[in-house]
């Protein structure tokens, strides 16, 4: 009579758990570098070469990581990433600590405001703009109310 009892409640436990891990993973994945970078305690300053973009400094870093963090290839993504995101919405690495619901919308907003097809800009930035709202909405970067 106990036995299926604490046999149930190991299974309840096992599969909660599992079920943490899944999540857990789920949100590791989509983490951009910024937030890696500041999860590890990585030094973030200011690059010179261009002024307004981020720069990773650790000794901790392998050179060639650290290369690779520095340099922006350009263009989209396959799959939209919160760094990408970020930057098509002008988010800066200093506002991303105070990023709520309220400034992911105005954010979004002066975006479209600027490249409205309406307005003669184009089709294809309007749905990565929303594209970018959406990735960042979903994000637990986004303090929510």
């Amino acid at each position: 009579m106990v036995l299926p009892l604490i046999v149930g409640i190991c299974v309840a436990g096992i599969s909660l758990t599992a079920r943490s891990g899944i999540r857990a993973w789920e949100i590791y994945k989509v983490l951009s570098p910024m937030t890696i970078a500041r999860m590890n305690k990585v030094r973030i300053k200011e690059s010179p070469k261009w002024p307004g973009t981020q720069r990773f400094l650790s000794s901790r870093l392998d050179p060639e990581l650290q290369r690779k963090l520095n340099e922006y290839p350009g263009g989209f993504n396959p799959r939209m990433t919160e760094s990408e995101a970020f930057l098509i919405l002008n988010i800066s690495p200093t506002e991303i600590e105070q990023l709520d619901e309220k400034m992911l919308k105005r954010k979004h907003r002066r975006a479209m405001v600027q490249n409205h097809p309406d307005k003669g800009g184009s089709p294809y930035l309007a749905i990565k703009i929303n594209e970018a709202r959406d990735v960042l909405e979903e994000s637990c970067m986004v303090k929510k109310k």
